[in-house]
């Protein structure tokens, strides 16, 4: 008891001391946060993508939600709701690795965990991968300990339904522990009852979506759609060939960058000793490359995914008992060695990505464990906060080059009731009767492609005065 406790200071101690800097950015954080927090104005059971979750999974917004109920903060309830449940990840990653590969090995996976600055960022805001993780490692961590014991099996079950109701990548587990389960037990109807119990909210969501919407799969074309449409702009950014090689390579990359190679190199290293020596657990193998695989030549060949480091965790995440092993049978210096590597880029990449301000510091605060904006956008965030919130209802323009305005808007100071966005779809119904007291105007943005404001100064029948500039942005406030 005395070192599982160590272990979950080691986890907690750096996403604590990170916390209290992040700020929600990646990962539809800022989406999520304000769908939770209308769904607590008026909850209801989510059944489809119009029953008020949108593409997102609804266990997380009932995350976000609850955790806002018990602290009424939509910039801070959310992020320490991920910070719970990404420390007690650890302890089913603990409880599978020690199982498996023995008590040292446990230990090493969960430091590696602890100092893995994806993790860390994800742990410290309202995005979903925290919680998916926790579901799906509590599921693999089930799954494995089904054969000896008792209701293990139905955990590995619940959680999985869990994790589906989280993310949609986690849907793919659910048919690939199904074979295993039929294989590992060579009972066809064992492996089926398996896949029918974890696809239940799987099931009830396609059925809700069915008879809301006509289509049982729309929220799934609706994300295939986004990277459909997406994969251009980046193709054309990195040049068609390089970005395809990219995409291909993605996942390996991912695990180089993030884990560092001090814990990427032993793990690829174990994957193929799993393989070969272990065959009772091919199937670790199998969760981990298919995945990766699959995805990879999506991107690659069909040009119809564009991977981003977060659609990365899982099979990362099934790295680090594979690491663990690995390091688990050479001398204590390899293994202080690697631990401190990784310890070490995760906070140089933390301090590093801090500022933004440079091309590759904002490039790589994706990966980093600090999410913080950019002076761009919080000269004008701060400006807002300083002289013009909660004065009066702000109405933001949509950022033509990407989604500046939800950050902008979301610490803009301004109650949420109190905030009105042009990306908002139902943007026109919710201004009925409303006057904006401010204006945060894109330059090219959809205000001005739709003409709506006159002379730059006059916005459906109001005159407004220019207050502040901040490059392509511009801030006006009403005419007494």
């Amino acid at each position: 008891m005395r070192r599982a406790g160590w272990l979950a200071l080691a986890v907690a101690l750096p996403r604590l001391l990170v916390l209290f800097f992040n700020e929600n950015l990646g990962g539809d954080a800022i989406a999520r946060t304000w769908l939770a927090h209308r769904w607590l104005e008026a909850p209801h059971l989510i059944t489809s993508f119009d029953g008020g979750g949108k593409q997102f999974g609804p266990l997380h917004l009932y995350l976000l939600a609850f955790g806002e109920w018990l602290w009424p903060s939509l910039l801070h309830a959310g992020r320490v709701s991920s910070l719970v449940v990404g420390v007690a990840t650890a302890w089913p990653l603990f409880v599978f690795t020690r199982r498996r590969f023995g008590d040292r090995a446990a230990t090493l996976a969960v430091l590696g965990f602890a100092a893995w600055g994806l993790h860390v960022q994800c742990s410290t805001t309202s995005a979903s991968e925290a919680l998916n993780l926790l579901c799906v490692m509590s599921a693999v961590a089930w799954f494995d300990a089904a054969d000896t014991k008792r209701g293990a099996w139905w955990g590995a079950a619940l959680a999985l339904n869990l994790a589906c109701a989280t993310r949609y990548d986690s849907w793919l587990l659910v048919p690939l522990l199904a074979v295993v389960e039929w294989w590992r037990t060579r009972r066809l109807l064992r492996g089926a009852a398996f896949g029918a119990v974890s696809v239940a909210f799987a099931g009830l969501w396609l059925g809700g979506n069915f008879l809301a919407l006509g289509d049982a799969l729309f929220p799934i074309r609706f994300i295939d759609t986004f990277h459909r449409e997406w994969w251009p702009a980046e193709a054309a950014l990195w040049g068609e060939g390089p970005y395809r090689v990219m995409c291909l390579l993605f996942w390996p990359g991912a695990a180089l960058l993030t884990l560092t190679p001090a814990l990427a190199i032993p793990a690829g290293l174990a994957l193929r000793r799993l393989w070969v020596e272990r065959v009772e657990l091919r199937w670790v193998v199998v969760l981990i490359v298919l995945p990766s695989v699959g995805y990879g030549v999506r991107g690659a060949v069909f040009s119809t995914f564009a991977p981003l480091a977060r659609f990365t965790m899982k099979e990362l995440l099934f790295l680090l008992p594979l690491a663990g092993w690995w390091l688990s049978a050479r001398s204590a210096r390899v293994q202080a060695a690697a631990l401190v590597v990784a310890a070490t880029w995760c906070v140089a990449l933390g301090a590093f990505t801090f500022r933004p301000d440079s091309r590759w510091s904002f490039s790589l605060r994706s990966i980093s464990a600090t999410s913080r904006m950019e002076t761009a956008l919080r000269e004008p965030a701060d400006w807002l906060r300083a002289n013009a919130a909660p004065r009066g209802l702000l109405m933001v323009d949509e950022d033509p080059r990407g989604f500046d305005d939800l950050p902008l808007s979301y610490y803009s100071g301004f109650p949420f009731d109190q905030q009105l966005r042009r990306r908002y779809e139902h943007f026109e119904v919710a201004l009925v009767g409303r006057s904006p007291e401010w204006l945060v105007v894109f330059d090219g943005g959809r205000l001005e492609r739709e003409g709506a404001l006159s002379g730059e100064s006059v916005f459906r029948g109001r005159s407004y005065v220019l207050r502040a500039t901040f490059g392509s942005r511009r801030i006006f406030q009403a005419v007494p």
